[in-house]
């Protein structure tokens, strides 16, 4: 009985470690699989909250025209302001209601799976199904709550973006003139419709909220304070925005869709670029990070690409200038004193 036990002991022993290296392991993974389904539904919550906010100014334009509401404050009558106050909160109420469908949508659908999966399990694992739910709505509202304090780094980094793709231009056109464009991806895609904007002058504007100083939380009745005040970050991260988006839109699938998903990931964080040293080339270089793109290792095409720190620097100095420039404001004709005109004799006679 005691050589039963003892072997029985042992075994159990030598089970139970298995057990524990392979829940080890699987924590660790299951971690890391969290962490990095929490990043994707943060960069596209984040992008599509500020579509919408993007195209609040647009939406407003239009309201303006439909109930003759104008919706600039200084111009506006005590009455006007209340019906101004309203409109915004409808706006931001529209852009609640839009995100909380997407994410249900997306509940919905992977709750159905695990259902199925699930549907031999007993109710005790299956209520485990309406408590993922809880975490996945909290996780939502958690991060809705940062996107607001993520524009500046948005802003900052897709100015340095902006910068190495107008520097880089010429050399993105000739390299897709030569049909290596396609080893790019929606990547080169993105960086042509990035360059193209060269000459757009940011103004400020209002960013999350449209001009209120909160939004409704997605899940709860909370309310979520938002920066009241416009700015040229919001511009900023506007323009990133439509710029991505138009991009999305034309790789809906894919190599395409999977590189943009990184990108905007990565714009929340360190951003796309790198600086380093090129073989047989002097200097320092700037071009895209592979690893921050999704890749699992460098593409020498990016290499190509590279555009020298010094030109990189001028173009991107260049571009900060016109951003802190101070706007000339141009006198009407009432401000302007008109100067006595005095014509010497002859007197012309018309002819």
């Amino acid at each position: 009985m005691y050589g039963k036990l003892a072997g029985v002991a042992l075994k159990n022993a030598a089970a139970n470690t298995a057990s524990t290296k392979a829940i080890t392991k699987y924590s660790v993974d299951a971690a890391a699989a969290i962490k990095a389904s929490t990043k994707a539904v943060n960069s596209e919550l984040n992008q599509l909250t500020n579509v919408v906010s993007t195209n609040a100014a647009r939406t407003k334009r239009q309201m303006e025209v439909l109930t003759g509401v104008i919706t600039t404050q200084q111009a506006a009558d005590k009455a006007d302001r209340v019906l101004i106050g309203k409109q915004l909160d409808a706006l931001n109420t529209d852009m609640n209601a839009k995100i909380t469908r997407a994410i249900q949508t997306g509940e919905a659908r992977a709750k159905g799976i695990a259902e199925t999966a699930a549907s031999h399990l007993k109710g005790m694992k299956t209520a485990m199904l309406v408590e993922i739910t809880e975490r996945v709505e909290k996780t939502a509202d958690d991060l809705f709550q940062a996107i607001q304090g993520n524009h500046q780094t948005i802003a900052d980094n897709y100015l340095s973006l902006k910068a190495y793709a107008i520097a880089g231009n010429d050399k993105l056109t000739d390299y897709r003139a030569k049909g290596q464009g396609k080893k790019l991806s929606s990547l080169g895609d993105m960086l042509a419709t990035v360059a193209g904007l060269a000459d757009v002058k940011e103004k400020s504007v209002s960013g999350v909220g449209a001009g209120t100083d909160s939004v409704p939380a997605i899940f709860t009745s909370a309310k979520v304070p938002v920066k009241k005040s416009v700015s040229k970050i919001n511009a900023l991260v506007g323009e990133y925005t439509s710029a991505a988006n138009q991009v999305r839109m034309r790789w809906p699938l894919g190599l395409g869709k999977y590189l943009l998903k990184k990108l905007q990931e990565s714009m929340l964080e360190k951003g796309v670029l790198q600086v380093d040293k090129i073989e047989d080339k002097p200097g320092n270089y700037v071009f895209v990070n592979g690893h921050a793109v999704g890749l699992s290792n460098k593409l020498n095409d990016f290499e190509d690409l590279a555009v020298g720190m010094g030109k990189y620097e001028k173009v991107l100095a260049k571009i900060t200038a016109a951003l802190t420039a101070k706007a000339v404001q141009h006198k009407g004709k009432a401000d302007v004193k008109a100067k006595p005109v005095f014509a010497k004799p002859p007197e012309w006679n018309g002819a």
